[in-house]
């Protein structure tokens, strides 16, 4: 199981998109994604410049809310447009690392997952279930025959254009379970966090916006002590605020937490497609060798040496 926050879109473009337009975290958001102009002409209470607490003051003050609507708007706009470039990014190696049996759950609003997903099921079918936490634009519906899809596919039942699904903006109080499409989507995490063996955040900052969504993950992940589970967190940010931050994980994972500053350090690079098989070896059966194959910045810079690589992983 592995979850993203907006610090795993910012390390699969680090240098912008395919055009050079960047994603942000919610730190400073606002001016990095050149928002500024919509809130000339009002005084805001916070002095943060985190989206997380501009956008719940804009939500309780009445003589905000066309602004907010139209930060909506402009958050909207600026996500769907963005495209990966056209070489590997870690989104398209986080995909691959993967198989059927595991899943991806995201916090990200963004499309970059879908497309790095449609380019590596050119390479094998054999992929992760992808599941929206806070929607996504470019994840439709068809709330008639409750089926999703992209945006611009059809419904497989009755054939008529999916429709946007809803996108959870940053209140203090989120909403998960009226609508049809966010939850259904967090009971497939509850699912894959009560099976799953290795659990992997990926620049994911829980912050205090998300504290209904971090009880669900707790929830979800159970209150009994997982002796033989892993967690790994990938993030830039200080080990011991990390280990403060994911507390609850470490308790339940009997200790075994820990932190990495690249996804290239993680299981899922040294172990692409046999992560779980790699961790039980070493730590099971007390294996001191080195993956076969294992993606490193230089041996996967291209499709075509990607495809390579995992040959012989894809013929089991």
């Amino acid at each position: 199981m592995v979850i993203l926050g907006a610090g795993a879109t910012i390390a699969a473009i680090p240098a912008g998109d395919k055009y050079g337009r960047k994603s942000s975290v919610m730190d400073n958001f606002i001016s990095e994604l050149q928002l500024n102009d919509l809130f000339k002409n009002i005084q805001l209470k916070t002095s943060s410049k985190n989206l997380e607490n501009i956008y719940s003051e804009l939500y309780e003050r009445n003589d905000c809310q066309n602004i907010r609507l139209t930060l909506e708007e402009r958050i909207f706009n600026h996500f769907d447009s963005l495209c990966l470039p056209d070489q590997p990014t870690i989104y398209d190696l986080l995909i691959i690392s993967l198989r059927k049996k595991d899943a991806i759950a995201t916090f990200n609003w963004d499309p970059l997952l879908l497309q790095a997903y449609n380019r590596v099921v050119k390479i094998t079918d054999d992929l992760p279930e992808l599941l929206f936490l806070h929607g996504c634009v470019h994840a439709g519906i068809c709330r008639q025959d409750n089926r999703f899809g992209h945006i611009k596919a059809h419904c497989p039942v009755c054939g008529h254009s999916f429709q946007k699904v809803p996108l959870l903006y940053p209140v203090k109080q989120k909403d998960y379970t009226s609508d049809i499409f966010i939850r259904d989507q967090w009971q497939a995490v509850k699912y894959y966090l009560q099976q799953s063996l290795i659990l992997t955040i990926f620049g994911y900052s829980a912050p205090e916006t998300d504290r209904e969504a971090l009880n669900l993950l707790h929830q979800g992940y159970g209150s009994d002590v997982r002796y033989l589970d892993q967690i790994e967190i990938i993030d830039i940010k200080e080990h011991d605020q990390l280990y403060d931050t994911w507390s609850y994980f470490f308790d339940k994972s009997h200790g075994h937490l820990k932190t990495h500053k690249s996804f290239f350090d993680s299981l899922l690079a040294e172990f692409p497609r046999r992560s779980v098989e790699g961790y039980y070896k070493r730590n099971i059966e007390g294996w001191w060798g080195d993956s076969p194959v294992c993606f490193k910045e230089e041996n996967c810079n291209t499709f075509e040496n990607l495809k390579m690589l995992l040959h012989p992983l894809l013929q089991k």
